[in-house]
């Protein structure tokens, strides 16, 4: 683990203002010790490749706006890595590498929230919105007329959970925002329960295929079972 208070001001802000749960701020890769390393590989190749500048805004680049989604069981560690993830990008990587117009004065680079907060807070647009909360909503889309507001990697934890009672609108929801983002070079990260190959059961075949374009998908299942136990 590293320490968050030790990190210099404006990464110490970034990783308190992510919404990261305080159970996991601090966690490195190497503190997932329930997860497969070849899976913890691959997302790090992802990682490497954001770095590199080959997914933000990447102007014509096959892996503009490509995230991840993590998929599994319940318990296998979908949520911690994806916390991972963002902690990583927001101690270790120049700030240039999360804007081409090399912006450093990015108020929220990476956030997390669940699918179930994400539809709570359009609710809240449509009754009498504060303007933080449309604010950021503007930069979970990517749609912030100010460039700085615009979230660049985002979490969206437990997607498909709603899935049993979920309405048309909620399917919908979905889509417009992992699509909106995908279009504005912005990759999201999505966890769910749900394996990829039933999202067009789940979420339609346009949103399934839409998926295999705008996500590398991993799959993960803990030697361990479920890590919760």
């Amino acid at each position: 683990m590293f320490n968050v208070d030790e990190l210099k001001l404006r990464r110490r802000s970034w990783v308190k203002i992510a919404a990261i749960p305080y159970n996991r701020q601090g966690w490195e890769f190497k503190d997932c010790t329930g997860v497969i390393s070849s899976d913890v590989e691959i997302i790090k190749e992802w990682v490497a490749t954001v770095e590199a500048g080959k997914v933000i805004k990447s102007k014509g680049q096959t892996s503009c706006g490509q995230g991840l989604m993590l998929y599994g069981e319940p318990g296998h560690g979908k949520t911690t890595l994806a916390l991972v993830i963002l902690q990583d990008i927001l101690r270790r990587f120049p700030y240039e590498a999360f804007s081409p117009e090399e912006n450093k004065t990015l108020v929220r680079p990476c956030y997390f929230l669940t699918f179930s907060a994400l539809l709570d807070l359009r609710g809240a647009l449509m009754e009498d919105p504060t303007d933080e909360e449309q604010s950021l909503f503007a930069g979970i889309l990517g749609e912030s007329v100010d460039d700085a507001y615009n979230i660049r990697v985002l979490v969206i934890d437990d997607v498909g959970k709603e899935h049993m009672s979920g309405s048309g609108w909620q399917k919908t929801m979905l889509h417009h925002v992992l699509r909106t983002r995908f279009n504005n070079g912005l990759p999201t990260i999505v966890t769910s329960n749900i394996p990829l190959e039933a999202w067009g059961a789940v979420y339609g075949p346009a949103t399934e295929s839409f998926a295999r374009e705008a996500f590398v998908p991993i799959a993960l299942k803990s030697p361990k079972g479920d890590l919760r136990k």
